[in-house]
């Protein structure tokens, strides 16, 4: 049922189509080689990189040459808020033959099916892609409207909307203390783990690992996060 509502709010009908005509710009990739990681999601040790329009324009030209093999873009946040850069930063990583995916940042405080209709509305299926992302953290967040089961509850609408609509299992990105908080002991056990742990590799089971959030890479302005995955 919840599948049906989200689908039935889609974006209107000219969005619809400038995301058809973007899709239909973007060429389709030859790709790196196929992932084999623990979680089949990208190949081990694989080193990665995650934008949003906090990093600004990036010049990715400079960028692509970069030992980078995958990127996580911002697409949307909360129930209303998009990223301005998300369409060019997906169809710039796309032509550099990386996989690609996208990340909504969950705010706490908002209902978790309007917020999966948000991302949902700006990206598209597409195949050969990384699966969906969601930050999970206390860092620029809001105070939860509910409790703690009620707030669980909205993250759980959330990822199943988003696993109904993409076919694939959402990735959580999370800190060790969300983690411990939040997330662990709370049947999330499939969902793949992406772990910011900037003092060494996250203890337990992971995919991916931010080590970074100083990192320098050519062709972005400031610091930036660098990602690699599991072993």
């Amino acid at each position: 049922m919840l599948a049906r509502i989200v689908r039935t709010l889609r974006w209107p009908v000219a969005a619809a189509f400038g995301a058809l005509v973007l899709a239909a710009c973007s060429p389709e990739p030859d790709g790196p080689a196929a992932p084999s990681g623990p979680h089949g999601l990208l190949p081990p040790g694989a080193e990665g990189i995650d934008l949003s329009h906090h990093n600004g324009l990036v010049d990715w030209a400079r960028l692509g040459t970069e030992p980078f093999s995958f990127a996580y873009l911002k697409a949307t946040e909360g129930s209303d808020h998009i990223d301005q850069e998300f369409q060019a930063n997906w169809r710039a990583a796309t032509r550099l033959g990386w996989r690609v995916g996208a990340y909504h940042f969950f705010l706490l405080c908002r209902e978790g099916a309007s917020q999966a209709e948000n991302f949902i509305r700006q990206v598209e299926v597409r195949p050969g892609t990384l699966p969906p992302a969601v930050d999970l953290e206390q860092a620029h967040n809001c105070k939860p409207r509910g409790g703690r089961e009620a707030t669980l509850d909205e993250i759980r609408v959330f990822l199943e909307a988003v696993e109904v609509e993409y076919g694939a299992v959402p990735v959580i990105y999370t800190t060790p203390a969300f983690h411990a908080e939040w997330i662990a002991g709370e049947g999330f056990e499939r969902h793949p783990l992406w772990i910011r742990s900037l003092d060494g590799p996250p203890q337990g089971d992971y995919a991916i690992w931010q080590y970074s959030m100083k990192g320098k890479a050519a062709g972005v302005e400031g610091p930036v996060d660098l990602n690699r995955a599991a072993d």
